[in-house]
């Protein structure tokens, strides 16, 4: 899940994804996305402000960024597997501000909902 060049494996809106600077990812590693959202071109860079590997990451978009979000991803084992569970709390700017809220979340919900689901897809189909 780590590796921005195969995310797109998993979400298909992005258009190009860049981690700054190369290889493995520590506290202030950036992750630059250029992605589509209702049809807009949208740009959002997150830092990466927690990374216990394996475990637990936390990214904060930039103040340059259209959305100002803070993403936390956990890992947990349960049983032979692991489960996966990610919070978002954030905000629009940019074009976006103008959609109404109950717009923007429906998409969002619509769009994330698909995503999680190619990424257990991608996730399962690589497991032993």
């Amino acid at each position: 899940m780590d590796d921005v060049t195969r995310e797109r494996e998993w979400q298909p809106n992005i258009i190009e994804a860049h981690k700054e600077p190369p290889g493995p990812t520590v506290v202030g590693t950036r992750k630059r996305y250029m992605s589509r959202f209702m049809g807009k071109r949208i740009e959002n860079t997150y830092v990466t402000r927690v990374f216990e590997q394996n475990r637990r990451v936390v990214y904060e978009t930039t103040s340059d960024s259209v959305l100002q979000a803070r993403v936390e991803l956990l890992w947990d084992t349960v049983g032979t597997g692991t489960q996966v569970t990610m919070s978002l709390e954030g905000k629009v700017g940019g074009v976006l501000r103008f959609v109404p809220g109950r717009v923007l979340d429906a998409t969002y919900r619509k769009e994330l909902e698909s995503t999680l689901a190619l990424l257990k897809e991608r996730l399962e189909s690589v497991a032993p």
